[in-house]
C-alpha cells in the first residue's frame, strides 16, 4: 500500500511540476530558428538576404506590451533585411483590456528595423469584434505593409512578396494568388494558415511562410490541440519534391490562445537566409 501511495505522490508531483513549467517557464523561453533557403532565381549581384518571421503574438494579459517589446528587441538584434508577420496580433480584441492605450502596440512595432520593408497578413484572430479595423490601423502605424491578396515586387532582388488574406474568415482568393506568381521571380507567399499550401503546390511558389499552429501549444499524448488548417503542417521547415522545390516554414508563434501555457512548443522567431544557388 505504501508503494502505491508513493507512486501516486510522484505522479502528482510530476504533473504539478509540468503544469508550473508550461505555465510560467516555457512561454518565456524565446528561441530563434535559423534556416538557409537556396534559390537560383535571386539576382546575380545578391549575396544573402535575411528574412525574419514572427507570428501569433496573441497580445493579451498573458502576452502584453512588455513581452512584445522584448521580442522586438530580439528581432532587431538579428538585423534582418525584411520582417514579416503572419497574423494573429491580438488574441481577443473584444476582451482586450488596454484598448485606450492601443497606440503602445504600434509604437513598439514601429521600432522594428528592416531596410527592405516590413510586411504582414491577416490571421483569423485579426477579424471580428472590431479587430479587422484596428488591426489595419495598427500595422499601418507600425510601418508594415498589410498585404490582402496583394504583392510587392523587390526589383533589385527579383523577389515577389505575396500576402494571402486569412483562409478562415478572410477573402482568400486562390485564383488571385496564382495570378500574382511570376515564373521568373522568387515568389514568397505569406499565409496565416499552412495547410492551404496543398492547393498551391503545382504553381510557382518558392517559399511559403505561415503560423497559426502554435506548434500544438500544449503537446500531450493522445491530445490534438492543433487548429483548423494547421493539422498537417505543424512546425518548422517542410520541403516539397515538386517542380519548384517549394519550401514551407510554419512558425509556432510567440503568444498563447485559449490557455496561457506552452508545453514542448516554446515561442520562436524564425530567421530565413536566402542564398543565391541551386
Amino acid at each position: 500500500m505504501k508503494k502505491v501511495i508513493n507512486f501516486i505522490f510522484i505522479i502528482i508531483l510530476i504533473v504539478f511540476l509540468a503544469f508550473i513549467y508550461a505555465w510560467l517557464v516555457e512561454p518565456n523561453l524565446l528561441t530563434v530558428r535559423y534556416e538557409n533557403i537556396n534559390s537560383n532565381l535571386l539576382n546575380e549581384n545578391m549575396d544573402k538576404l535575411k528574412i525574419l518571421q514572427f507570428s501569433d503574438t496573441h497580445i493579451s494579459s498573458h502576452f502584453n506590451e512588455n513581452d512584445l517589446k522584448k521580442a522586438v528587441e530580439r528581432i532587431n538584434e538579428e538585423a534582418p533585411h525584411i520582417v514579416v508577420f503572419t497574423g494573429d496580433l491580438i488574441d481577443e480584441y473584444n476582451n482586450y483590456e488596454n484598448k485606450d492605450n492601443i497606440n503602445k502596440i504600434w509604437e513598439i512595432l514601429n521600432t522594428i528595423k528592416a531596410p527592405l520593408g516590413k510586411y504582414a497578413v491577416y490571421g483569423n484572430h485579426d477579424y471580428g469584434g472590431g479587430a479587422e479595423r484596428i488591426y489595419e490601423q495598427i500595422m499601418e502605424n507600425s510601418g508594415f505593409i498589410l498585404l490582402k491578396n496583394e504583392k510587392v515586387y523587390l526589383r533589385n532582388y527579383n523577389i515577389n512578396i505575396i500576402g494571402m488574406d486569412d483562409s478562415i474568415f478572410g477573402d482568400y482568393n486562390r485564383e488571385t494568388i496564382i495570378g500574382m506568381l511570376d515564373e521568373d521571380s522568387c515568389n514568397i507567399v505569406l499565409s496565416h494558415e499552412p495547410d492551404v499550401i496543398d492547393f498551391l503546390l503545382e504553381y510557382d511558389i518558392d517559399l511559403f511562410l505561415s503560423g497559426h499552429s502554435h506548434g500544438g501549444q500544449v503537446n500531450l499524448p493522445f491530445a490534438d490541440s492543433l487548429p483548423l488548417l494547421a493539422k498537417k503542417y505543424t512546425r518548422g521547415l517542410y520541403s516539397f519534391n515538386n517542380y519548384r522545390q517549394t519550401n514551407l516554414y510554419v512558425n509556432i508563434g510567440l503568444g498563447t490562445s485559449q490557455i496561457p501555457m506552452r508545453f514542448m512548443a516554446p515561442p520562436e522567431l524564425t530567421v530565413l537566409i536566402l542564398i543565391k544557388g541551386e
